[in-house]
């Protein structure tokens, strides 16, 4: 019986700890993403100062949560989004509205791939 205790406490906390991960990928990934809809707009007007703001907030987020993101997420998919964040800095730096656009998008669908990889479904367990 005291066996049984002790794996229903270890699943709860496995599950609980699931669920809080999740919680933060979900929290952060859409602020992100509110941001990254800002630089589109930004790049789209060609306010290239503010598309440069923007995506400082982004990086500084993304500097500060950075701990919490190794913990949870593959390192590739954090190295990705590392060089995915400087070409799009760069490109802003040279005003390229084609090439921004497109590391861009590529930015958002990362984000959006990390909470889709971070919920809990069937398909994320087999």
């Amino acid at each position: 019986m005291r066996t049984l205790w002790t794996i229903i406490v270890i699943v709860i906390f496995l599950l609980g700890g699931s669920y809080a991960s999740y919680e933060f990928v979900k929290t952060t990934t859409q602020a992100t993403e509110a941001h990254l809809k800002t630089v589109e707009q930004s790049i789209s007007a060609q306010q290239w100062e503010e598309a440069k703001k923007e995506l400082g907030i982004v990086q500084e987020s993304w500097k500060n949560n950075a701990n919490w993101w190794s913990i949870i997420l593959d390192h590739q998919e954090i190295d990705t989004i590392d060089l995915s964040i400087g070409r799009l800095e760069r490109f802003i730096d040279t005003k390229d509205i084609p090439l921004s656009m497109g590391e861009l998008s590529d930015l958002q669908l990362l984000f959006s791939y990390l909470l889709d990889a971070e919920r809990f479904n069937i398909q994320n367990i087999f």
